[in-house]
């Protein structure tokens, strides 16, 4: 992997990742925030816990890095990885404003 490619990951790792697990299972767990997406809402029987968003969350990234190693050409292939970031960054900042809300 070049060293854009993993820095194009490792920001995704840290925003859709990381960012959004925290503020979603803090503002399920302290805000009284209901988790807004459907599929994860349905999968998880309401809220998900922790451990089980964990599961989802890495299931997730999973399937999107073996898009990544499918695709051609290398340049297509970094959409991928900055599309996570894009949406983990909007998802993370609108959960932690939801949560500041709530508080």
């Amino acid at each position: 992997m070049a060293s854009l490619d993993a820095i194009s990951w490792g920001a995704a790792a840290l925003t859709y990742g990381l960012g959004d697990y925290v503020t979603t299972v803090l503002g399920v767990r302290t805000a009284g925030v209901q988790e807004g997406n459907p599929i994860v809402r349905r999968i998880s029987g309401g809220d998900p816990g922790p451990g089980s968003f964990a599961v989802l969350k890495l299931v997730s990234v999973a399937l999107f890095f073996a898009t990544y190693w499918v695709l051609r050409p290398a340049v297509a292939r970094l959409a991928v990885p900055i599309s996570l970031t894009l949406l983990g960054s909007v998802v993370t900042v609108r959960n932690a404003r939801i949560i500041r809300r709530r508080t």
